[in-house]
C-alpha cells in the first residue's frame, strides 16, 4: 500500500487534504546499509517505506548489535522517543537493503499539524500502534519459547525471513545464533 492510499483507508482525510499533506512529504533513496538515523543523533524526520527494509538496533554493553524492530513496505520509520520529544535517539536506524522512502521532517510535521490538525489524531493512531507492537513482543519475549518465538516470526515476517541475514533475526528474537540454527534444523 502506498501512502496515499493508505491515508486514504485509514484517516479521515479529504482528497485535498491528503495532497496538502502529500506535497510536505520528500522522495528519499537510501543505499544497503546506510543510516536513516544515528544512535545519540535527534530524530528530525518520520519515513514511509515505499520499497526496501530497514532495521533498529542498539549496541549493548559487551558492544553487541541487538535488533529491536524491522521495517517493511508500508510501514512508517520512526525513533518514537527522539521525534516527539525531540531527544537523542537510544538507538539506529538503518537500511538493509536499497530502500525508497517519502520523507517529512520534523518541522514540516509541526506545519501539517496546524494546517491540518486531524493529523494529531493520525499520529496518536500511529503511536498507540507502535506501543501495541512493542507491548506484544515483550510479552512474547517473555512467554513463549524460542522455538515458538521464531515460528511465530516465521508465520507474521516471511518476507524478513527470506531478506535478513540471521543474526538481525536470532538477535530479535533473543536468541544466539548457534540457538537459532538448531530450531532451523528441527523444522
Amino acid at each position: 500500500m502506498n501512502l496515499k492510499d493508505g491515508l486514504s483507508h485509514y484517516s479521515n482525510l479529504s482528497p485535498v487534504e491528503i495532497d496538502k499533506s502529500l506535497s510536505l512529504f520528500t522522495p528519499e533513496k537510501l543505499r544497503a546499509k546506510e543510516y536513516f538515523l544515528k544512535q545519540g543523533k535527534v530524530s528530525d524526520k518520520i519515513g514511509f517505506l515505499e520499497f526496501g527494509m530497514l532495521r533498529s538496533f542498539f549496541y549493548d554493553e559487551n558492544g553487541n548489535d541487538i535488533t529491536t524492530h524491522f521495517f517493511q513496505p508500508g510501514q512508517i520509520i520512526i525513533s518514537m522517543r527522539s521525534f516527539n520529544a525531540q531527544l537523542p535517539s537510544k538507538e539506529n536506524i538503518m537500511t538493509i537493503e536499497e530502500s525508497s522512502l517519502l520523507v517529512i521532517t520534523y518541522k514540516n510535521m509541526i506545519a501539517l499539524y496546524e494546517k491540518i490538525p486531524v493529523w494529531r489524531e493520525i499520529t496518536k493512531m500511529v503511536d498507540e500502534h507502535k506501543f501495541n507492537q512493542l507491548n506484544k513482543r515483550s510479552i512474547q519475549l517473555q512467554t513463549l519459547s524460542a522455538l515458538e518465538r521464531y515460528q511465530l516470526f516465521c508465520e507474521k515476517n516471511p518476507l524478513i525471513i527470506k531478506s535478513v541475514p540471521l543474526r538481525y533475526i536470532a538477535s530479535y528474537l533473543g536468541i544466539d545464533i548457534a540457538t537459532l540454527s538448531r530450531i532451523r534444523k528441527k523444522i
